[in-house]
């Protein structure tokens, strides 16, 4: 499988982590995504998921997808600056 590279990688804390994680690939980012709490599932949660499954399955939008996650982390205060 050809892992889809994020054209600036993120770094994010995610929910109940003590540990950073690097995010270099939607690989890394559907990751997260799989264990986000269910609680915090909302709007942002489902726009990420929906266009990182797209970009997983047709190999295109990988700069989309990367927008969405990040808003998400952004939103969920998930990002390490």
């Amino acid at each position: 499988m050809a892992y889809l590279m994020l054209s600036t990688p993120l770094r994010v804390k995610p929910h109940g982590s003590d540990t950073i994680r690097d995010v270099a690939t939607l690989q890394d980012a559907s990751e997260i995504l799989i264990d986000w709490p269910q609680a915090k599932r909302g709007p942002f949660y489902q726009a990420a998921r929906e266009k990182i499954e797209s970009a997983l399955q047709n190999n295109e939008g990988v700069a989309q997808a990367q927008e969405a996650f990040t808003a998400l982390c952004d939103h969920a205060g998930l990002l390490v600056r």
